[in-house]
């Protein structure tokens, strides 16, 4: 009886030694995606941050904005590029962006700078995100 009652505890303490290892290789799984999510989403926000940079500066290249816009229409464009890229982007929630994005641009600019602006069409879709028409995509 006390070589089963030894065996017994002997395989309870090396079940529970390979317990604790177990439990630590897991943990270290977890925190190692943990980190590895948070990177992407950090470079993802880095590209977003880019894009937006781009934006503005395609803007500021057609017409002229002062310091105070400038920085709000980063943000927008920034908001921009990070609605665009969610998982869940249908056709109908990319021309509800677009258009509140031209609706934003409209209120912010002068009638000069709008005039100015849609002179340039590429440009001006580029910054609204303007979705093709399906017309003009089925007949390319």
């Amino acid at each position: 009886m006390d070589f089963i009652h030894f065996s017994l505890v002997l395989v309870l303490i090396t079940f529970n030694y390979y317990f604790k290892i177990m439990k630590k290789i897991i943990t270290l799984f977890v925190l190692f995606f943990a980190f590895s999510i948070n990177a992407s989403a950090q470079d993802k926000s880095i590209e977003f941050e880019i894009s937006a940079k781009k934006d503005l500066e395609l803007l500021i290249s057609v017409v002229p904005v002062d310091n105070n816009m400038q920085m709000a229409f980063y943000e927008l464009f920034k908001k921009k590029h990070t609605d665009l890229a969610a998982p869940e982007m249908t056709q109908a929630k990319r021309i509800e962006i677009s258009s509140i994005i031209d609706a934003k641009l409209r209120a912010s600019l002068t009638n000069d700078q709008t005039i100015s602006l849609e002179k340039n069409p590429a440009v001006y879709a580029q910054l609204i995100a303007k979705v093709p028409s399906t017309e003009k995509a089925k007949k390319k």
